[in-house]
């Protein structure tokens, strides 16, 4: 069975409609997960570091300058700066689940990359071959049919090729698609035309003015898988370590290092609050800081507990262990006494069914079948947290030093 073919069972009962009992079928699988554990919600996941945007260096620093003016919420790069985000656009973590900020001062989360219609800088796609040795000022135009005014310098080297980046002479304006039309003799070089990149915050700057000024992007917020309830571990698997979820809050952490400066490798993973960026890859989670902040790439390892997510296509089924019966069952349990709640004062004493008779004994029903698959599924839960015990040896049956079996037979 599915979704559709409960839905269809529910709408039996009188009064109801395609909605209501879509809600209650998906308020009875929450229930049911949320009374209960369950092997399926038992999941093992992980996070990797993305490190410093532009990778460890000997200024601390990401590549590039920025400039924002306090109580606006745009970060502008310079040319290096907006190549480097602009190259980040489709490798994951998205820039926009990265933090960014200048040294001692808050983080900021990034919400969208753009950018305020100047060119920023051409890189060399093809160096073409057989052109005039020189340099020349061309112009860029843009494939938009929009915005004009920026030049930039290219130098044709001795042997007809272009090696050295365009040099922008001028930015231009309200451009869109911006593209060099460069042809002198031979086969023409191509490049890339990027635009200046503006970053959006999740809030108003309020630091001190920042004008081509260093700064940092990295993550320091991760989130929790969809429908997350509780953790079991999360381990830093190079280092051998478990990570502290249960010690700090966010004013522990922040009288431990209010100015974030501890980096490297984390020991604590500290609730932040729930994701509520619209349009966010991770809307609707929960985000946890990393700390100290993590500016290397490393894994980290965890076993948590979740709920499945709502039914939402007609096809879409329930997870094993649990079966389309109890799930009917408990909505209802619920449609149930929703139909109890309906009675007005002008119904005649004794008329219609006995809502409250039919709860009860929906329950009972339920409660039956909920012990039986409990029941089955229990070996697969004991898996997770049973610690395995081993019988005594007199000695190992394989030697990893020598590389040979043992002669030996287990204890009594």
């Amino acid at each position: 069975m599915s979704l559709g073919s409960m839905r269809q069972e529910l709408l039996g009962i009188p009064g109801s409609n395609f909605g209501l009992v879509t809600t209650r079928i998906n308020e009875a699988l929450a229930a049911i997960q949320n009374e209960n554990v369950f092997s399926f919600q038992l999941q093992v996941n992980g996070w990797l570091t993305p490190g410093l945007l532009g990778g460890p260096t000997t200024t601390f620093l990401s590549p590039g300058l920025i400039t924002i003016k306090p109580y606006t919420n745009t970060v502008t790069g310079d040319p290096v700066a907006s190549q480097i985000w602009q190259a980040t656009i489709f490798n994951p973590p998205l820039l926009t689940q990265q933090q960014i900020r200048v040294p001692y001062y808050s983080l900021y989360n990034i919400i969208a990359l753009g950018n305020n219609g100047t060119v920023s800088y051409a890189n060399i796609i093809s160096p073409g071959s057989g052109q005039t040795p020189g340099t020349y000022a061309v112009p860029v135009i843009d494939g938009a049919g929009v915005g004009g005014g920026g030049m930039v310098s290219i130098t044709v080297g001795s042997d007809g090729t272009v090696s050295i980046p365009p040099v922008v002479l001028a930015a231009g304006s309200a451009y869109i698609m911006p593209i060099i039309d460069f042809s002198q003799g031979g086969n023409p070089a191509a490049f890339n035309v990027g635009l200046q990149a503006v970053l959006t915050l999740d809030r108003p700057w309020t630091d001190p003015n920042q004008l081509n000024a260093g700064y940092l992007i990295y993550q320091a917020y991760f989130p929790a898988p969809p429908g997350f309830k509780r953790w079991y571990y999360i381990l830093d698997t190079t280092n051998n370590n478990w990570l502290d979820w249960w010690s700090y809050t966010q004013v522990n952490l922040s009288e431990k290092d209010a100015q974030r400066v501890n980096f490297l490798q984390p020991t604590n993973v500290v609730p932040y609050g729930m994701d509520t960026r619209q349009g966010s890859a991770t809307l609707g989670q929960m985000l946890y800081e990393l700390w100290p902040h993590p500016i290397m790439q490393l894994p980290y390892t965890f076993g948590c507990q979740t709920n499945w997510p709502a039914l939402q296509a007609p096809g879409d089924t329930v997870p094993f262990p649990l079966t389309d019966e109890l799930v009917k069952m408990r909505a209802y349990e619920m449609m149930y006494l929703w139909k109890e709640s309906q009675k007005g004062d002008e119904m005649e004493r004794g008329s219609g069914a006995n809502w409250q008779f039919l709860v009860q004994a929906m329950r009972a029903e339920y409660t039956d079948r909920l012990k039986r698959i409990r029941i089955m599924d229990r070996h697969l839960v004991d898996l997770y947290f049973t610690k395995m015990r081993r019988m005594p040896m007199s000695q190992q049956v394989w030697g990893t030093v020598t590389g040979q079996a043992n002669v030996g037979g287990w204890n009594s």
